[in-house]
């Protein structure tokens, strides 16, 4: 028996796992809660909408994860000739995985619609000043 496969040492990793994630949990829900109930839907700051942006990432956020939850693939997986068909585990995975996929694709766009709004306003000052 390896030291990987010692039942003593399986429970410890997956008690810190556990740990681990319901901290990773908490700390996103504080940092959302305190990012949304810190500012009001009209603050600006130096121009920019924080507010409603805060507000819009919440929503995204959370929309994102109830539909890619809700539209999980649960189908059991063989990965090293190993069975795993923990249905919670699979749907969880999932989730994760395919709302970072989402969220990633999403600020790509935005920082492409950006930096298109950027130089079409610094094209327009150059304009206007010559």
């Amino acid at each position: 028996m390896s030291f990987y496969e010692s039942p003593i040492f399986i429970d410890i990793l997956l008690v810190i796992m556990y740990v681990l994630a319901a901290a990773a949990i908490g700390i996103t829900a504080w940092s959302m809660f305190h990012s949304v109930h810190m500012r009001n839907r009209e603050s600006v700051i130096q121009g920019i909408p924080a507010g409603k942006i805060a507000w819009g990432v919440a929503i995204l956020l959370s929309t994102t994860l109830i539909i890619t939850g809700l539209l999980a693939d649960t189908s059991a997986i063989v990965i090293n000739g190993k069975t795993f068909s923990d249905t919670l585990w699979l749907r969880v995975s999932d989730m994760l995985i395919n709302t970072s996929i989402i969220l990633i694709i999403i600020a790509i766009i935005g920082v492409a619609a950006g930096s298109m709004s950027l130089g079409r306003k610094i094209s327009k000052k150059e304009k206007s000043h010559k």
